[in-house]
């Protein structure tokens, strides 16, 4: 049993991350320019509106650290397809090497 590692799809599931990343970015300014409630800060609406502002704040920091955690997976996942590139690209030209010359 061997261990295989396709550069070329992780570099792709990076694409995919970083189109997440950029999912959760829109998802947080869609709840910034819609959660905003217009009332004044009077009555038993105030106390309404002062839980709404809590969540509202929680939901924003949820969203940024989902998109933090997001940017990192994705950049890593690229880090990691270079250097399984390069490991096969090394491994294959030291292998090349104690091949006898060719006869061209």
């Amino acid at each position: 049993m061997g261990f295989k590692v396709q550069a070329g799809d992780l570099e792709s599931f990076a694409d995919q991350v970083a189109r997440a990343a950029e999912d959760v970015q829109q998802a947080r300014k869609y709840a910034q320019e819609n959660s905003d409630v217009g009332v004044s800060d009077q009555g038993l609406i105030e106390l309404i509106i002062g839980a709404h502002r809590t969540v509202v704040d929680e939901v924003n920091s949820a969203l940024t650290r989902a998109e933090s955690v997001l940017r990192a997976a994705e950049a890593e996942m690229r880090k990691s397809a270079n250097y399984y590139r390069t490991t096969d690209e090394s491994t294959a030209q030291s292998m090349d090497a104690t091949f006898p010359p060719s006869k061209r």
